[in-house]
């Protein structure tokens, strides 16, 4: 049964891997538009987690960390948006609070992961075959925690490669948001 849910999950992924490709194939570009391009990645992975969020905790796959993880990305995502007006502050702080969101992220994403694999096995096949991939939120979550750590201790090689970062970053969260989606 095809559910709103699944639906606007798939739909959010698509548009985010289409985000994320954008930002790899145009690095400068991606700079320049860090503020709208991190707040709507932010905003829209904040969607994804509270419209999985209840579907989870109902069969006992979520918890708190994961309620945390939208509301700071919602907050992050909104503090950008609102401050894209004052643009030479916003440059230069957004490259820390993007890559502390990086780290937080990809700690969430870590906890999320190790939380599935408890749940493997119920002999439900739509958990089953979500919770038989808890090692892809691990992956992930190094990643972005890699990530995160290299460009808040190199912030001006972090900027030049912003585009390259932040793509992988969007695009393994659209990929994310598709892959719960076709789950649900």
């Amino acid at each position: 049964m095809i559910t709103a849910n699944k639906v606007v999950l798939i739909i959010l992924g698509v548009i985010t891997v289409i985000g994320g490709i954008w930002c790899v194939a145009t690095p400068g570009l991606t700079y320049l538009s860090l503020v709208w391009v991190a707040g709507f990645v932010m905003f829209f992975h904040a969607i994804q987690e509270i419209l999985t969020y209840g579907k989870r905790k109902s069969v006992g796959l979520a918890d708190g960390w994961s309620l945390a993880g939208a509301i700071l990305s919602c907050l992050c995502g909104f503090l950008i948006l609102i401050s894209a007006r004052i643009e030479l502050m916003t440059g230069v702080m957004l490259l820390y609070i993007l890559f502390s969101w990086l780290i937080a992220t990809g700690i969430l994403s870590i906890l999320g992961a190790f939380r599935l694999r408890k749940h493997q096995d119920t002999g439900i096949r739509s958990i089953d075959v979500y919770t038989g991939k808890w090692w892809v939120g691990i992956l992930l979550g190094v990643l972005l925690i890699l990530s995160g750590c290299f460009g808040l201790a190199h912030p001006l090689i972090g900027a030049l490669s912003i585009g390259l970062v932040t793509g992988i970053d969007i695009i393994s969260a659209g990929i994310n948001m598709m892959v719960r989606g076709i789950a649900l």
